[in-house]
């Protein structure tokens, strides 16, 4: 069910309008910024939308933008310190996500299976808001490019001569009911593939090891991932991750290459395969090896892992 957009709209001009004649009354305190009114006027938008359309709520975001606002309108006001602010938004989210599991309602699936049509690569871009989402491979004589049950998605399709082009983009109106369910998504093992990963709240899964793949970008926010890299071939990876988790496990017949570019992250690579070079890391037989893993790493408060 789509959001009933003029309810929302006025839900958010009515909120808007009190923070900024507040403001204008001098009854919004001086010290305080204006934009975490604005978080919670969101997170209330949200909720009140919800419940008027007597759905169950998805209280994920709504409670995580208000508490976040909360948060930032009680550090304005030398209420509490900035050094609270990470682990403030991990309670905050890990509550949303409990009391989210405990009321969710039903979630609309949707069954993929894109046939090959003939096609030797695709380049598939998967859009995965929320739930849990594993990625695996097909049988070795599928005719399919990939199969499975995933949250309601948008699915679009197009070939260029022997290549797909394939976005799978899950629907904002549904992954907020999606947490704590599990979705999957198995590729053909014999096509080259490039795929592209955006994960949110998510717990994920992506199992690469018997895929042909040539290039993996994963894009990720508040979650937890395991990338098991393919066994075969050259495959560039880069991983971008904001307040996440993101194990990256390389087969031992795998020479990898690792650069890393990262804030406040802690990185834990195993230095008895991976040693260090030029402000990276690399397998000692890296430029031999017909097997291999270019993985560049860049985020901000995350725990990378490499094994």
């Amino acid at each position: 069910m789509q959001r009933q957009g003029s309810l929302f709209l006025g839900l958010i001009l009515v909120g808007l309008g009190t923070v900024f004649l507040l403001d204008a009354t001098g009854a919004w305190p001086e010290d305080a910024g204006k934009w975490p009114g604005i978080l919670i006027v969101i997170g209330i938008a949200i909720a009140a939308d919800q419940l008027f359309r007597r759905e169950r709520v998805s209280w994920f975001a709504p409670l995580l933008l208000i508490g976040l606002g909360t948060f930032f309108l009680l550090r304005d006001l030398d209420l509490v310190e900035s050094e609270f602010v990470w682990p403030a938004i991990l309670i905050a989210g890990g509550l949303a996500l409990i009391l989210g599991t405990m009321r969710r309602g039903t979630v609309e699936t949707s069954s993929i299976d894109i046939p090959l049509d003939g096609a030797g690569r695709a380049r598939v871009r998967v859009d995965h808001g929320g739930g849990e989402l594993r990625v695996s491979s097909l049988p070795s004589a599928s005719r399919s490019l990939c199969q499975g049950t995933v949250g309601a998605v948008e699915q679009r399709v197009r070939k260029s001569g022997d290549r797909l082009d394939v976005v799978l983009r899950q629907r904002h109106a549904s992954w907020l009911r999606s947490l704590g369910r599990e979705f999957r998504i198995d590729f053909n093992p014999g096509i080259e593939l490039e795929l592209d990963f955006h994960t949110g709240a998510s717990e994920s899964r992506l199992d690469l090891e018997g895929l042909l793949v040539r290039s993996l970008e994963l894009k990720t926010g508040a979650s937890s991932t395991t990338v098991i890299a393919p066994r075969r071939g050259h495959t560039v990876a880069s991983v971008d991750a904001g307040a996440a988790s993101v194990e990256f496990r390389v087969p031992s017949t795998v020479a990898a290459r690792i650069t890393v570019d990262v804030g406040l992250a802690d990185i834990d690579i195993d230095g008895n395969r991976f040693l260090p070079s030029g402000g990276g890391y690399e397998s000692p037989d890296y430029t031999t090896s017909v097997n291999r893993l270019e993985l560049r790493i860049k985020g901000g408060v995350a725990g990378f892992k490499v094994r």
